[in-house]
């Protein structure tokens, strides 16, 4: 018999199947599955938007044949998480970085007889809006000619946000199509695809829930928002917010939110309004960080533009998977570089954005860079530091220098 390409464990799945019949039921989580897809047989594709920490547990378990899902390869460095998800035979893949084994594992996975998932945005997204979608990702659906089941999560970005760190009760509810079967992959063009799958796995969560207006059960629906808003509408000020329980402000000029229990913005005290909601203010805060950036570079600053002080950092061990503390360090922004300061150390580490692979958000306060081959982990001094923001930088720089293939896809410049 010929050796599976990312075998399970059946225990482990059963385990797994277990915790999820129990987690789906508790959080009263609904799924909305047509006969196309009960019926549908392995192999097929399951391409859907991406929002919370439990997505592919909770998409997965839904459907009637098992899926293999692509992770980030960040997911892999617990030990304890690497050990469920190997067993579960999830194939890991680099953030951002052009990676062909990756193709060849999902080939092989297909040409086996079962089913791959894959979020195409990416990224968990942090707004609840479905970010934009790489084009290469209908090239991958014409290379496997196989079905495409596309499961959209709604409700998702209140639930189970990726800026907070526990969930919140409300009401959640995935909604499974066929999209495509193996005839119209075959018979449509990779544009005509695109333009298909882009509309279908679409979700925009703010105007989902202006008409649903579910209630948030929870006392901490302001907490950790400052993972996704880190620029003060009032004072410009860049990750100096603190957050706790319903309400968040800025530390610099007082600007205040309270979040009502449909999760939309109010202000505290009395004052101007500047967004009901996450969506708005963060897409604005972006394209203000964008021209902030761009206006630095054309006037050759040599200055820091921001820094992360006082922050942990661990690197990637020779062997990929581990990593280790190598010491507290103030993070560095500049136009050309990052600057890795060691505080209790006469030790500095460049990192020239010319030779930075990739840099992107994990969980959290987590950020990672890849740097010649090897991961950085940089974790912020206390909840609530911004990763994004080192993420919106590096790709203006990356544009600017003209080092388009660095680009991440999600990110609209």
């Amino acid at each position: 018999m010929k050796k599976k390409h990312y075998p399970t464990s059946l225990f482990i799945r059963f385990i797994t199947h277990i915790v999820f019949t129990l987690f789906t039921k508790y959080y009263g989580i609904k799924a909305r599955i047509p006969e196309s897809v009960k019926n549908l047989k392995a192999p097929y594709l399951v391409l859907g938007n991406h929002v919370g920490y439990w997505d592919p547990f909770i998409i997965g378990y839904f459907l009637p044949e098992y899926t293999h899902f692509v992770s980030s390869d960040a997911a892999f460095r617990n030990p304890v998480i690497r050990f469920f998800l190997t067993k579960l035979g999830t194939i890991p893949k680099r953030k951002s970085i052009k990676d062909t084994k990756v193709i060849r594992d999902i080939i092989s996975v297909i040409e086996q007889g079962e089913n791959i998932g894959i979020f195409a945005e990416a990224t968990r997204n942090w707004s609840g809006k479905t970010q934009k979608i790489d084009p290469s990702i209908s090239k991958l659906i014409k290379l496997l000619k196989v079905p495409v089941v596309v499961p959209v999560l709604k409700g998702m970005n209140l639930f189970n946000p990726r800026w907070a760190y526990k969930i919140r009760r409300t009401n959640v509810e995935i909604e499974y199509k066929l999209l495509f079967t193996e005839a119209d992959v075959i018979k449509l063009s990779a544009n005509e695809i695109y333009d298909k799958f882009s509309k279908a796995v679409f979700h925009d969560e703010v105007e989902y829930q202006r008409n649903k207006m579910n209630v948030i059960h929870s006392r901490k629906r302001a907490e950790y928002i400052n993972h996704a808003l880190y620029l003060c509408p009032e004072c410009k000020s860049i990750d100096n917010f603190s957050a706790k329980g319903n309400v968040f402000y800025c530390r610099s000029c007082g600007y205040d939110i309270y979040i009502n229990r449909y999760g939309f913005f109010e202000r505290k005290s009395f004052g101007y309004l500047y967004f009901d909601n996450i969506r708005d203010w963060f897409y604005l805060e972006n394209k203000q960080l964008i021209k902030f950036i761009t206006k630095k570079i054309k006037t050759d600053c040599r200055d820091i533009i921001f820094e992360d002080i006082s922050s942990k950092v661990y690197v990637e061990a020779k062997n990929k998977k581990d990593l280790f503390f190598t010491g507290f360090a103030d993070i560095k922004l500049y136009t050309d570089k990052i600057v890795i300061d060691y505080t209790n150390k006469n030790n500095k580490i460049i990192l020239p954005f010319s030779d930075i692979q990739t840099i992107n958000p994990q969980v959290n306060e987590r950020l990672e860079i890849y740097y010649n081959n090897t991961a950085y982990r940089i974790i912020g001094n206390k909840p609530g530091i911004s990763a994004i923001k080192w993420e919106i930088a590096a790709n203006v720089i990356w544009k600017l220098s003209g080092q388009y293939s660095k680009l991440s896809s999600y990110i609209n410049l």
